[in-house]
């Protein structure tokens, strides 16, 4: 059944059950074909499988939080899917910051366990050359870590300004409204294509000890752009099953014919999305199914979910992009 009403969606948007026939693949070169890995994973009108190990964490209490320190913004909603990491800067800083957290919540209390022990234990300790160790401990280490790491707690949760070099880098933006797939390189746009126009390879590769391991990368069918679209970050597991899963949810994620993939960090867009908000609604999708769950329920849910996949396809039914849609 089509869930699809009046909406938003721009006529360029992805539609599995409405499309046109795209132009033929290119033939590509022995190099191209080993380097994507051969054959792409196939187009498919996506079932509800999902990649478990993407969705485990964050945690809906993570999310909740997320979402309150940042006044609701977020890089997943019912328009598009935003990915991008902070700038070189940025991720020194988030470093340091680590690095002071670890010196203020593990050496300081080492630290004063073992003055206390000299103090205790040692009777000829000469406490003024203590008192000199002490102060040069906390002068150079402990206050500079401590004031690192307060500031960034602080930024985080909105109590103070982020630093001004805290500046993200975009990577690449699904847009579920428009159908278009931008990759973007130093901030700025590379290429935007509508989604039908990528394929999606699946690349395996040995490593030093001989086992394999997988990426997933989308790649645009009619230009050989140096930079394809990385998304095995989307998923911490190296099972094949799971990157087909990942593709899985793509694809349903940018179809307008389908619900969004019912996945926690989409539940608060889920009612801005019309297809999906017809479908929760004829189908009595409780509003807040995940951010209802406590960490442990949510542990379960988890495990069901893997359980139930065990034996269920990692992609729906295949469709014919090139011949299986309308005449362009």
């Amino acid at each position: 059944m089509d869930f699809q009403q009046i909406t938003p969606y721009s006529s360029s948007a992805w539609n599995s059950e409405r499309y046109s026939n795209q132009k033929p693949r290119p033939e590509q070169g022995t190099l191209t074909k080993w380097l994507q890995g051969g054959d792409p994973l196939p187009w498919s009108r996506p079932n509800t499988s999902l990649p478990a190990s993407m969705i485990q964490e964050p945690t809906p209490t993570e999310i909740k939080q997320r979402l309150k320190n940042n006044k609701g913004e977020t890089h997943w909603d019912e328009k598009k899917y935003g990915a991008g990491s902070l700038n070189k800067w940025g991720l020194i800083y988030f470093y340091l910051t680590m690095f002071g957290k670890g010196i203020c919540t593990i050496f300081a209390p080492i630290f004063s366990i073992v003055v206390l022990c000299f103090i205790i234990f040692d009777d000829n300790l000469d406490f003024n050359e203590l008192a000199d160790v002490i102060f040069i401990y906390i002068a150079y280490i402990f206050l500079p870590s401590g004031l690192i790491w307060g500031y960034a707690e602080a930024s985080e949760h909105g109590y103070l300004p982020m630093p001004w070099f805290m500046k993200a880098v975009k990577y690449f933006t699904f847009s579920r409204s428009t159908g278009m797939v931008t990759r973007y390189k130093n901030n700025k746009e590379l290429y935007s294509h509508p989604f039908p126009e990528f394929d999606c390879y699946l690349v395996s590769s040995p490593s030093h000890q001989g086992i394999l391991s997988y990426q997933l990368h989308l790649v645009h069918r009619y230009h050989r752009y140096f930079d394809s679209i990385p998304l095995h970050g989307f998923s911490t597991s190296q099972q094949p099953d799971e990157f087909k899963r990942v593709w899985n949810l793509i694809q349903r994620y940018m179809d307008t014919s389908q619900p969004m993939p019912d996945v926690p960090e989409l539940e608060p867009a889920r009612p801005r999305d019309p297809t999906t908000a017809a479908w929760d609604k004829q189908h009595n999708r409780k509003p807040d199914y995940w951010f209802s769950m406590d960490d442990d329920e949510f542990e379960e849910a988890i495990a069901q979910l893997r359980a139930e996949q065990r034996f269920m396809p990692s992609q729906g039914p295949e469709i014919d992009l090139f011949n299986g849609g309308t005449q362009v």
